[in-house]
């Protein structure tokens, strides 16, 4: 996951009863935001969101994050009949996995009735853990120059209890697990016909026929320079001559020995090397993946800033499968409004999510990152039906 502007804070703004979905995906846009500044069709808005108004969760600043990804929750049983839920998440250019006690911090916020700059300060140790230091595993040649060293997308691989994540890797450039419990990474992907992935970018794990795959993106974000620390030409010279040669969709299938954290020989299949600027990926239902493109800068003609775009791909009969993938292009989301209107974000992130709305019809959405802020996406038209603004104000 990547978001074209700084990322300085996590959001609450859902009802109370959709807690897990609010901190999932206003954590994929995070930003200060006028009030009501909400556009397009607010009965939709106003049937997913408690209000057109944010709260902060978490400073950035006061709590040493710099660019926060990646966001995953769990919710597991305390074993007394209650749930408490942990948002863990990357910071990729300080190159730390965090735990955020979700549950706990909001609790706590809403019942000393603290304001934003009192409440949100200072979580570390309290609420905030670190659970990895080096997440992206990234030589200690490459710090000097490396702009997003860290883990950036993650995935439960069990949750009762948990005890591993699977992590994309900018800084070893690979598809790894990370044991919990010890701290320790192994290698699940580097390599697709013997040359080495650009740097994974997000991972969502999808189970076939009793088979477990992990799904992940590979765009060119691993190899941003602290000094060039924008879409500019020279990542793809860097794709060509020292990645695969691509950007691109791939997917594994985890045996049994992943499960367990042992090493293992992956074949990494790939679904398309057409998309440009692949990031975030999930399923829409079983049969139809989704992964949005983060079009920015000025350079790639057919994916410039303004542009948020969103490709889904249908799963082939096993009788019409070709030989180099199971997965066939079906259909593009595409919005795009003039660059003037905000100052930077793209389509990154996203939570597939279901509603009712006021005509008692239920409706698949996307709440996804995209140019200037958050949208939410109707799946079926094809159109972004509402947007919150979170970047207008900057220009």
């Amino acid at each position: 996951m990547r978001n074209g502007t700084s990322q300085n804070q996590f959001h609450h703004n859902f009802r109370s009863s959709m807690i897990k979905l609010s901190l999932a995906s206003f954590f994929l846009v995070a930003y200060a935001v006028a009030y009501d500044n909400v556009t397009g069709n607010l009965e939709a808005w106003d049937s997913i969101f408690a209000s057109r108004e944010n709260e902060v969760l978490v400073h950035a600043k006061d709590n040493n994050l710099f660019w926060t990804e990646g966001p995953v929750l769990i919710t597991n049983s305390d074993g007394g009949g209650d749930y408490e839920t942990t948002l863990l998440f990357s910071d990729v250019i300080a190159a730390k996995t965090y735990s955020l006690h979700a549950d706990r911090a909001i609790q706590d916020r809403t019942k000393e009735k603290f304001n934003d700059d009192e409440a949100t300060k200072h979580m570390l140790d309290k609420y905030l853990h670190i659970v990895k230091e080096r997440s992206g595993d990234s030589p200690p040649e490459d710090d000097n120059w490396r702009a997003e060293p860290g883990g950036n997308g993650l995935a439960a691989l069990s949750q009762t209890p948990l005890r591993a994540l699977v992590m994309c890797q900018h800084g070893a450039r690979r598809l790894a697990i990370l044991n919990l419990d010890t701290g320790t990474t192994h290698s699940l992907a580097s390599e697709y016909e013997g040359r080495r992935l650009n740097g994974p970018n997000d991972v969502v794990l999808h189970s076939e026929n009793g088979e477990l795959f992990a799904y992940f993106t590979d765009p060119v974000y691993a190899w941003l320079e602290k000094d060039r620390f924008e879409d500019l030409p020279y990542l793809d010279e860097q794709v060509k001559s020292q990645g695969p040669g691509h950007c691109g969709v791939y997917r594994i299938k985890l045996d049994e020995d992943d499960k367990s954290h042992a090493n293992a020989k992956n074949e990494v299949e790939l679904i398309t090397s057409d998309m440009m600027r692949p990031n975030g990926i999930d399923f829409i239902d079983e049969n139809h993946l989704i992964v949005s493109e983060c079009c920015q800068g000025s350079h790639l003609d057919g994916c410039k800033s303004g542009t948020s775009r969103w490709s889904i791909f249908e799963q082939q009969d096993y009788q019409e499968r070709t030989p180099s993938s199971s997965w066939a292009y079906a259909k593009t989301i595409e919005d795009t409004v003039p660059i003037e209107t905000a100052e930077g974000g793209c389509a990154d992130g996203f939570a597939v999510y279901e509603y009712v709305n006021g005509e008692k019809v239920r409706k698949q959405v996307l709440l996804a990152s995209c140019f200037g802020g958050l949208c939410i996406v109707d799946t079926e038209t094809g159109a972004v039906v509402s947007r919150m603004w979170t970047a207008r104000g900057e220009r």
